[in-house]
């Protein structure tokens, strides 16, 4: 019942592949944008930056690791900085 030539779709799944790849490297590139602008990081921040579905940020377990990822680090970095102003409201 496959009436589909083996070649294309062979071809097919390599431009899915290549598409996807294109898309996981503009949402790095977002993030780590977002990150030197000190931006907050979101899945609509990113999904806006990098020109992509927030469908496909959810879908992709690479996609949503890398936001996870970046925005523990924000919270911790915001815990950081939290902690760090109140030792200094206190030495004072």
């Amino acid at each position: 019942m496959n009436t589909v030539p083996e070649p294309r779709t062979a071809a097919a799944l390599a431009a899915r592949r290549s598409k996807t790849d294109t898309a996981l490297l503009r949402v790095r590139e977002s993030i780590a944008r977002l990150q030197r602008e000190k931006a907050q990081v979101s899945v609509a921040a990113v999904a806006r930056r990098a020109n992509v579905s927030r469908t496909f940020l959810y879908d992709n377990p690479e996609a949503r690791a890398a936001i996870a990822t970046a925005i523990a680090e924000a919270g911790d970095r915001r815990t950081r900085m939290l902690a760090e102003q109140d030792d200094e409201r206190e030495a004072t």
